[in-house]
Order: C-alpha cells, then structure tokens, then sequence
C-alpha cells in the first residue's frame, strides 16, 4: 500500500493560519509566489546475499511493483531505493530478482518526509524489516509466512495492522534463529533456498518465484511447470507447488500473528452486487430481478442506510462493555446514514475497502461499536438496506425492496475482526427481514436465540457464493478494509 501525504502547502496553511509569515501572503495574493519544493526524497539501503546484479523494487501490499522506485544490486548485492519524499509504504515488500530467483522483504511502515524542510533520509532495511540484516532466504521465508498466515485469518497484506505484523516478523525471525526452532520453519526456510537456487535464469520464470499478490500458491506454478524444482528434499523434481503449499501451511501453527484490537469498535464491511436480470437468488432455485423496484440510469450509484437495531443494548447510565450509549448509537446512526436514502455511498473503484475496481461488487467498510458475545449479552445489531439512486434521491426507484430491512448482529463469527457480509442486491432469500424467500428461513428472519425451530436465522457473517455457480466458496474478501488494530502492550506474550 503505498500512502502519499496531503498538500504540503496546505497543510503549513492550516498549521500556521494565525500566525503566516506576511510575505507570503504577499506573494500569495499576487499570483506569483514561488511554489514550495518537494520534500527530500527517502532511500533504502540493504544488500540481497547472493544477489549481485538483481533488479530490486518495490511491491505494494496487493503485490503490484511501484512505478519508478527501482535499483541494481551492486557489487555484493548492495542496493539503494530512492523513494519521493511524499511517499510512505505500509506493508510493502523490497523485491530483488535476478532470472527466476527473488528475495523479499516486508516492510510494515515508512512514513513519509514530515516536512518539506526535513533533510534527504538515508534508512537501512533493517529498520524498517525486522530480521532483515541482508535480504535472504530467511527474509523471503517470513515474509512468505506472514502473508500465508493472514490468508489463513480470511486477510492479506492491504488492510493488515502494521503494529501487527511488526510483531509478528520479530516472533518469527526469534523463533528461525533459535537453537530449538521449530523444525516446520525451518523446512520452509530450506525450501525458499531450494527454489531460489534451482530457479530458471530465463524465460516465463523472469516474473520471479514468489506470487504474494495472487489469490493461490505463494509459489508461482509456472515456474515449476516448466522447470521441475525438489521442493521438500527428497531428491525428487517437483512440476506442481503441492509440496510447497503443504510446507507453508505445516508452519503456520508455529506462530501466531499478534496483534491487538480495539476493545469496543469492530471493523464492518457491507458489499452487494448487481446479479443479472434472470440471475439465480440465494436458494439457487429461482431467478429473480434486481431492478423490480428501481431502474437503470446514468448517474446512478448504489449506497446504503440505516441504523443501529432497536434491540440493541442500550445503557440506562455510564457507560460498560454489555451495551450502547446513546452517544454510541448516535455516532453509527450517522456512520450508517440513519435512513436517509442515497447519502452514503458504496464503492466500486478500488477505495474505501473496495478490494478492486470494476469488478461489480459495491463495498462500504464503516467502524462500528462492538459488544463481546457472552452468554445472556447479545452482541451489537444493526438493520440497513441498499439503495441504487442518485445522490439525495428519495425512496421511490431507489430501494432494493420496501417495507423491509436487512439484519446483522455484529459477531466476529470467522475470527479475523472484521464482521463481512455480501448479499445481491434485492434478493430476497438472504438477511430480508419480514416476508423472506431463504428456502430454510420459515418467511422470516429473526435474532440468533429468537428464531423459530428449525428455520435458519441468517443474520450473521457467512461464507457465500462468491462467483455465482450455486456453490459456496468462502468468506467474503473484505478487500483492503483492516481491522481496527492498536500496537500491543509491551511484554505481552
């Protein structure tokens, strides 16, 4: 993820606005001022071992390579990243290649130049990488770790608690190097070095060996498909990323990525889609038209409103862990657009926790209050429904469907702290409160604990179909939209 600062200009502005050197105002107002310089760019400094004459670069936290940011790997493998001075990095990876070989590094944070008068910075990767002393097999290993674990946790890169992963490559560099380390790391460790060291130095393979930015092996299969590699030392070629894929996630319970939550907000992601007129619901047993109540047209976008659920919680008095304030409902009315139509937006552009442009999945990721299950505390609820409109429009060729709501308890239910829920836009099988079509709902929708025997309430987190065969396939992808995390206290374990 790559995080650029405000302008530099107006942020002095806003700074200093009682108290502006009157010259430049002076200038200012004549329209001939000078403009203020950028800020002194940021350089990376390191050395990938073994990596004499590698390309290095930067990949964002969705794997993409930073336009621009580029370096060879001198003598001994020694690099420098000049980076703007206006750009930071949040959960980024230095990549060196060379053929088919690649070393990687992650890298939580780099925040950008603090001021246009701040000097030229000169920061080894070290720094900024725990464990990174030289880029190697071992950093390669833990960066791979790190990104299989947060897959593991229904997460990636984009979004992840840089505080969190911080944490976790210090766990993990302790844990390779210790004399007694884990021996499942250490195979991982053994197979990086295996792939690095049998890679193609030509061909389909010169993309490199890792493929953190993907959405299956960590390993790209290419590179094995064409060039067999002994991945598990047992002496034979490998022509698939099984045996690598088995060896990453073997390690994965060897260490935990720590990171700590806020204790009374929880991250809410809130995504629909358009199916196709003819498309079928959420039984999979009938088609159904997402535009019954509303239409087609220019200028429209899909937004969402509502509020926090009359059967919340509330606190007759301070404020406590088992219910809401009404300053707490008051603050997430807003957040949700307290039934006013067509007022918060959803995105399809990549933004706003949006996992990418384009792909005809809306998503609004808002912060909620949260409330921890326990036994006769029911959690947080919220109801909302889509609309598809124009900004400010009312009611009429707007709403999914009249007269109802969608419900959703807050409830962590996956364990990533981030509550996630997708439904097609108007189908009226999913989370529809009053007449409902779910062919195991009974009609109706109601709490968990409250709802009728034998019919499913349907009102939390859920695995869905997210490619629309009518076969369940995860949980929804919260795209970039993170957790809410704050570093962890120290000496916690």
């Amino acid at each position: 993820m790559i995080v650029h600062k405000p302008s530099i200009l107006f942020a002095l502005l806003l700074s200093c606005a009682c108290n502006v050197d009157g010259l430049l105002l002076t200038e200012l107002s004549r329209g001939n001022h000078r403009p203020m310089p950028d800020p002194a760019p940021q350089t990376v400094t390191g050395d990938v071992t073994g990596g004499e004459g590698a390309s290095v670069g930067v990949l964002g936290a969705d794997g993409k390579a930073l336009a621009g940011v580029q370096a060879t790997a001198a003598s001994k493998g020694v690099f420098a990243l000049t980076l703007p001075g206006d750009v930071g990095l949040a959960n980024a990876l230095v990549s060196a290649r060379l053929g088919g070989k690649q070393w990687l590094a992650l890298v939580p944070s780099l925040s950008p130049q603090s001021s246009v008068l701040a000097p030229p910075r000169l920061v080894h990767i070290d720094e900024l990488s725990p464990g990174a002393l030289h880029v190697d097999d071992v950093t390669t290993a833990m960066a791979l770790l790190v990104v299989a674990k947060l897959r593991s946790m229904g997460q990636g890169l984009p979004g992840a608690a840089g505080s969190g992963v911080t944490d976790t490559l210090i766990e993990l560099h302790k844990k390779i190097l210790a004399a007694d380390a884990d021996p499942a790391l250490l195979q991982v460790v053994a197979a990086v070095a295996r792939v690095r060291s049998q890679a193609p130095a030509s061909g389909a393979a010169t993309e490199g060996s890792w493929d953190p930015g993907g959405a299956g092996s960590l390993l790209r299969a290419g590179l094995v498909a064409g060039h067999p590699i002994d991945l598990d030392g047992d002496g034979a070629a490998d022509p698939t990323t099984a045996k690598f894929d088995a060896l990453i996630a073997a390690a994965l319970g060897a260490f935990t990525f720590k990171a700590c939550y806020v204790p009374d907000r929880i991250r809410v992601v809130l995504q629909t889609r358009f199916v196709a007129s003819g498309g079928k619901n959420a039984n999979c047993d009938a088609t159904f038209d997402p535009y019954l109540w509303t239409s087609k047209a220019d200028g429209k976008a899909v937004f969402v409103t509502g509020g926090i659920h009359k059967d919340s919680q509330m606190c007759p008095g301070a404020a406590a862990a088992t219910c809401l304030t009404q300053a707490q409902v008051d603050t997430a009315n807003a957040a949700l657009g307290n039934w006013m139509p067509n007022q918060v937006r959803m995105y399809d552009d990549g933004t706003h926790g949006d996992a990418a442009a384009g792909d005809g999945t809306w998503t609004l990721a808002l912060e909620l209050p949260y409330i921890e299950p326990a036994e006769g505390v029911p959690p947080v609820r919220i109801a909302y429904k889509f609309t598809y409109g124009k900004p400010a429009q009312g009611w009429t060729d707007s709403e999914e469907f009249p007269g109802n709501q969608r419900l959703l308890e807050l409830v962590d239910v996956n364990g990533d702290r981030i509550v996630a829920r997708f439904d097609p836009f108007a189908d009226e099988t999913t989370n529809k409160d009053k007449k409902n079509g779910n062919d195991q709902g009974c009609g109706e929708v109601h709490w968990v604990g409250l709802d009728k025997k034998g019919c499913s309430h349907d009102v939390r987190e859920r695995k869905v179909d997210l490619d629309g065969d009518c076969v369940i396939d995860g949980w929804p992808n919260p795209g970039t939209a993170g957790p809410l995390a704050i570093p962890c206290p120290k000496g916690m374990p």
